[in-house]
């Protein structure tokens, strides 16, 4: 085993070392008193080291869903606990020197910081069931998307961005912002919207887009972590789900970086797809619909649908040089 992979084996102990002389914190009682919530974060941080999902699209939804807890509260949990998890993943995907397309993680990350405190905003005026179908919304026109992108076995990937001027920086730039903003308003959403841009529009292999879409989450989540602090709503309940997350998101994240790096594109794409399927089951059966709220939903699902299938038809970077073969 090289050096750097050993590396990766210190990041767990170091975190709970930290974690566990953190002041004032009962470490392993608020495991026990919040377990579901450890427990929910064990499956959420793999999957957020393993594909283009962020561990809040698994938080989110189970706990605004099964463990009744506030939107407001979910968010803020998600965006704290990814700056843990996914840094763990960060530093495992510089450890095992894995791929990342740098340029796109600039312009993306410039955007998104500076639409994130908007986003908080935004959720103060909405109501609980709009953030919650919002977030599903948003899942399910990714889903399909990425459905449309996988029916044609011959259609073009790129191991990086095939081009890389004025306009693939602005469009970074602005589908950073809307991540950004939206991942402000959930908690999550930057992954989906830059992942879809960068496997529809870009023709980026999906492996190679991952651990792109990883540290553009990681640095946006610190970014936000550093907001949510200094703004004083860093507060119980909220810090405590976070302390009873943190051992557990530190070892779920590196894990499933580990995996991805070891599986198929189709096993990340069929893996993405039966989590946003249980996603949208989960909000039709427990999120009452109201004809205003449908019809909203509706009309954005539509929307986004609209923007994901322009960029699947675009033909702008076929056979490009670094298709893949």
């Amino acid at each position: 085993m090289r050096l750097d992979k050993k590396f990766t084996l210190l990041i767990p102990p170091l975190v709970w070392l930290g974690w566990f002389v953190l002041p004032s914190s009962p470490p392993f009682w608020v495991i026990v008193k919040h377990w579901p919530i450890s427990l929910t974060m064990a499956f959420g941080s793999f999957i957020a080291g393993a594909t283009s999902e962020s561990g809040g699209a698994v938080a989110f939804p189970v706990f605004t869903k099964m463990l009744a807890i506030p939107a407001t509260q979910a968010k803020l949990f998600s965006l704290a606990t990814q700056s843990v998890g996914m840094g763990a993943a960060l530093l495992t995907i510089l450890l095992l020197r894995i791929r990342v397309e740098w340029r796109a993680v600039f312009w993306v990350v410039c955007g998104s910081i500076t639409m994130l405190w908007p986003g908080f905003k935004l959720a103060e005026l909405l109501p609980a069931s709009m953030v919650r179908m919002l977030f599903t919304v948003i899942q399910s026109s990714f889903a399909l998307a990425l459905w449309w992108h996988n029916r044609d076995s011959e259609r073009d990937r790129h191991e990086g961005l095939p081009a890389f001027g004025g306009l693939e920086k602005l469009t970074l730039l602005g589908f950073g912002m809307l991540g950004g903003l939206i991942s402000g308003l959930l908690g999550s959403g930057l992954e989906i919207i830059v992942f879809s841009v960068l496997v529809l529009w870009f023709r980026l292999c999906e492996k190679a887009a991952t651990p792109t879409v990883i540290v553009m989450m990681v640095l946006t989540s610190w970014a936000a972590f550093a907001m949510i602090y200094c703004s004083g709503r860093f507060v119980p309940p909220v810090s405590d789900y976070w302390l009873a997350a943190v051992p557990i998101v530190v070892m779920g994240a590196p894990l499933g970086v580990y995996v991805c790096s070891r599986m198929s594109r189709t096993a990340v794409v069929k893996t993405l797809l039966g989590l946003i399927l249980l996603e949208l089951l989960s909000s039709l059966l427990l999120i009452p619909l109201t004809p205003d709220l449908a019809l909203t939903s509706i009309g954005l699902f539509l929307g986004f649908s609209c923007v994901y299938y322009s960029m699947y038809r675009s033909k702008r970077y076929i056979d490009h040089p670094s298709a893949l073969s």
